[in-house]
């Protein structure tokens, strides 16, 4: 009974994702501050499209997603505040999803030249190329990132992780921790938000020291971003 019910769900949503693949993303773009019904019905469209493409790749693969829920903007913002603006180096977004929390990097302030965003997923990443243009978007898997960066993973200074560390087998998270080592400079930031908000600490390297921290509690479920150092 359950296995049906999940192919009926995983049936509608990918008939509802065939139905919205055609709305223009340009709509997004419309002037802000002209705000009318029609940009409101716009922004809807636009914003359900995001929760049906992002609920069926968590139908499809849950362990990887590590969600049913998008980030709530709260989430998002609260990521992107810890991030430093008075650096040059590059800005590395780790599971980006549809787009929540790199659209709160660029209101941060965040120069899209400076941003590079790995998804894994090939229809995420297609939408997340059409929604920032401007935007460096590579698909690939995290446990390549040296691999997907090339030459600039000698520039970069910040790296902003959505990846459910909890949730993937131990060996995918090992792997993508190792690269994160490898990848961050001394000093360098890993910002990371993950569900348990007990405060224990995540299993990354001991060089890496946790300076700061924040629940948002308006997220669901709540989430703490943690915010780490390497120290070497």
């Amino acid at each position: 009974m359950i296995q049906r019910n999940l192919t009926r769900a995983k049936t509608l949503i990918n008939q509802s994702v065939a139905k919205f693949r055609d709305v223009s993303l340009s709509r997004r773009a419309a002037n802000s501050t002209q705000e009318s019904p029609q940009t409101d019905n716009k922004k809807s469209k636009s914003t359900r499209f995001e929760w049906i493409l992002f609920t069926r790749e968590a139908l499809r693969n849950y362990r990887t997603i590590g969600a049913v829920w998008v980030s709530s903007q709260r989430l998002a913002q609260t990521m992107a505040s810890f991030v430093p603006l008075t650096e040059s180096g590059l800005i590395v977004e780790l599971g980006s999803g549809t787009g929540i929390v790199t659209e709160a990097l660029l209101q941060h302030g965040v120069a899209p030249e400076r941003l590079v965003s790995i998804e894994q997923s090939a229809s995420l990443a297609d939408y997340l190329h059409q929604r920032f243009p401007d935007v460096q978007v590579i698909k690939g898997d995290a446990q390549h990132l040296c691999e997907l960066l090339g030459d600039d993973c000698q520039r970069v200074s910040t790296i902003v992780s959505s990846l459910p560390f909890r949730s993937l087998p131990h060996a995918v998270g090992h792997g993508i921790i190792k690269q994160i080592d490898k990848i961050l400079p001394k000093e360098g930031l890993l910002i990371q938000f993950t569900y348990d908000i007990s405060g224990r600490g995540m299993l990354f390297p001991h060089h890496f020291k946790r300076v700061s921290f924040k629940t948002v509690w308006g997220n669901l479920p709540p989430a703490r971003v943690n915010v780490y150092q390497s120290e070497q």
